[in-house]
């Protein structure tokens, strides 16, 4: 085994440990998903069911893992990235903090015929012998003196009124380069970075003893940007990028594709064609792009606990691998937003509603109504009343719940199609009907 497999297996091993969903051998699809989701929560970075898999196993592919990859499985082991993983010691960064998590261990390890390398999971029982091999003793006295090592002065709560952070946008327009102004020269360390959202791949490292950053946005949005001194977020800030009318974008790394709007604008419809994408040398197959209309600006005072969406949408391409037509309405507010899916009818089973922090997964609740013909025009309204949401499709009541967070104001709407897709409207309105934003393109 090459050093970075053995790194790799390494690391995956941690992850297994960390997540605690037994042995691998015996995962589902559903366990695969609830890792993906855990290492987005953790991260930010969203790692695809299937690069999880292929990574485990259980698809076969040939290529090497990208760095994106292996910086985001590093970062949700507490590491900085998989630099900071590779030259990392040989135990776990991130310690394990109490006997049950380190109790599955033994477990397994009698009671399987592999072995500790291979089996770390289980639930501790209280008729457990104990006559465990000396190699299942030596992994678990590491994996104590880990668990219980005094922090290093690099991991101390640091003061956030030491530090100062702000920004400010040198123009209009995308892409937008924002300069950051910031003071962190009471860092005990040179681990200083801005990251400019949510997302850790927009994590700079700069100077512990420097003033100013220079970082560009690629797209509109409402982000939270942050000053970070190891692994703890010290100073952090709002900051709104406008679309200045509708963005449209086919998404890739590091740069987008941009399409003038004025464009694509035009008989009542905000379209995108396939041959408009192919004539930038972008291919459909085997993966097909994802198209994005984004509209950012602050609402007219609307917020996220009183407010109503309708909009028409359809799907322009169901081609090989896009079967399932994927479809997704983001509705942006100052803090969470609302993840609204859609897709083809048998195809549901894959979609996550997430609506201001109330989620829900399609593999463990059953959100067929949120699958539709989207060969064909398809009416969603979501309307929010008194913190009390209801999805509508086609007329139809598809989903209802109560938002579990405070109220915060609306900012602005995206759509994406896998492919390619039309929207025919889009209106907001108070509870009374009032509109506060409507264009019907």
């Amino acid at each position: 085994m090459s050093t970075e497999e053995s790194l790799l297996h390494r690391c995956k091993t941690l992850i297994e440990v960390k997540l605690g969903r037994g042995d691998n051998e015996q995962w589902k699809h559903k366990d695969f998903s609830q890792l993906s989701e855990a290492i987005f929560s953790v991260t930010g970075v969203s790692l695809s069911i299937n690069t999880l898999k292929r990574l485990w196993g259980r698809i076969h592919y040939e290529s090497v893992p990208t760095r994106t990859t292996l910086d985001a499985l590093a970062l949700y082991l507490g590491y900085s990235g998989w630099q900071s993983f590779r030259l990392a010691p040989t135990e776990p960064e991130v310690p394990l903090n109490t006997l049950d998590t380190v109790a599955p261990l033994i477990e397994r390890s009698i009671h399987s015929p592999i072995g500790p390398t291979r089996r770390l999971f289980g639930r501790f029982s209280a008729g457990l012998a104990w006559s465990i091999g000396l190699s299942t003793s030596l992994s678990l006295a590491l994996l104590l003196s880990f668990s219980w090592r005094p922090a290093s002065s690099t991991n101390r709560k640091l003061d956030p009124t030491k530090f100062t952070f702000s920004s400010q946008r040198v123009t209009t327009g995308l892409p937008n380069s924002v300069v950051f102004q910031y003071d962190a020269s009471a860092a005990p360390t040179d681990s200083v970075f801005i990251q400019q959202s949510w997302d850790p791949r927009r994590r700079k490292l700069v100077a512990r003893t420097g003033h100013q950053h220079t970082s560009i946005y690629y797209h509109p949005g409402y982000f939270r940007a942050k000053l970070i001194v190891g692994q703890q977020i010290v100073q952090e800030h709002d900051l709104l990028i406008p679309s200045e009318g509708w963005h449209i974008a086919l998404l890739q790394e590091p740069v987008p594709v941009y399409f003038k709007a004025a464009n694509f604008i035009k008989s009542g419809v905000m379209h995108v064609p396939v041959r408009a994408i192919t004539q930038h040398n972008i291919t459909m197959q085997p993966h097909p792009p994802l198209v994005r209309y984004r509209f950012i600006k602050e609402f007219d005072g609307l917020r996220s606990d009183n407010f109503i969406l309708e909009t028409r949408l359809k799907q322009d391409y169901r081609e090989g691998s896009s079967a399932c037509q994927n479809t997704l309405i983001m509705i942006h507010t100052k803090t969470k937003m609302f993840f609204i899916p859609l897709s083809a009818k048998g195809c549901t089973a894959n979609l996550n509603l997430v609506l201001a922090g109330h989620e829900v997964r399609g593999d463990e609740t059953d959100l067929g109504a949120l699958g539709a013909n989207l060969n064909q025009w398809v009416d969603v309204r979501c309307e929010v009343l008194s913190k009390r949401v209801r999805i509508l499709i086609n007329n139809t009541l598809a989903y209802q719940a109560v938002l579990p967070i405070a109220s915060a104001e609306l900012v602005g709407i995206t759509y994406e199609f896998e492919g390619t897709g039309s929207v025919d409207y889009c209106r907001f309105k108070r509870p009374t009907n009032e509109i506060v934003f409507e264009d019907t393109f």
